[in-house]
């Protein structure tokens, strides 16, 4: 698998992979396109809270991910969050999602000492990779208020 920073060329990919991805067992609901738009335009700009990554396998787009950076004072220093994993149906079970969080887990050194990542319950398999690589569930009930 090749794994690259995404681009302002993968905006179209990236809208198809968004929309299938928030229509998978990953997530509790759907977005709005204007979500998806936002989201890459972040991606895109050089943010320092939000990173994308094109996956690519036989020179095909084969996923996409997304990391945002923050300060986790539980361990006193930055955090991974890892936002988004998305590997396209014909790549699922190829080691693809594995080798991503083999990098991100790389990642956790000197100032950086979290990553962090949720996950749906009824996503079994996704569940199943991330306690493989040492994940553990926290006892916190998420609360949030979005606008759009």
């Amino acid at each position: 698998m090749k794994m690259r920073k995404i681009e302002e060329k993968d905006r179209e990919i990236f809208m198809v992979m968004g929309n299938e991805f928030y229509s998978g067992p990953g997530v509790l609901h759907k977005v709005d396109p204007k979500v998806l738009e936002r989201t890459f335009d972040e991606m895109v700009s050089e943010s320092p809270f939000l990173e994308g990554f094109i996956f690519e396998k036989d020179g095909r787009i084969a996923g996409y991910a997304e990391l945002s950076y923050s300060f986790a004072p539980e361990v006193g220093g930055r955090s991974i969050f890892i936002e988004e994993i998305f590997v396209c149906e014909e790549y699922r079970n190829r080691g693809i999602g594995h080798e991503f969080l083999e990098y991100v887990v790389s990642l956790v050194k000197g100032d950086l000492r979290r990553v962090r990542l949720e996950a749906t319950r009824s996503n079994e398999k996704a569940v199943a990779l991330y306690r493989r690589f040492g994940f553990e569930e926290l006892d916190y009930m998420q609360m949030v208020i979005d606008r759009p």
